[in-house]
């Protein structure tokens, strides 16, 4: 079986703006909750992430695998902000 870990990292834009949703002091992983690894998002899907009520978009620009050995892997979601068309 394998032990697969989740990692999220964001791109500059993406940083700022969850960084205004959430609370310096607040624990952002009651914030994150996301689908278990079998259901993880594709890249293009776009996720709601912030407090309840003040949730916001944000793109999967990216997913990598990792393989870090054994049967251990971190998969490494990579979310961006969707970019608005007028």
């Amino acid at each position: 079986m394998s032990n697969i870990q989740l990692d999220i990292e964001w791109t500059e834009a993406a940083s700022r703006k969850i960084e205004k949703l959430m609370p310096r002091n607040a624990n952002k992983d009651e914030y994150l909750a996301l689908p278990p690894v079998e259901c993880l998002p594709m890249e293009g899907d776009v996720l709601f992430l912030g407090p309840s009520g003040k949730q916001q978009p944000f793109i999967v620009a990216e997913r990598q695998y990792h393989h870090d050995g054994d049967a251990d892997w971190t998969i490494i979601l990579i979310l961006d902000v969707p970019h608005e068309t007028h």
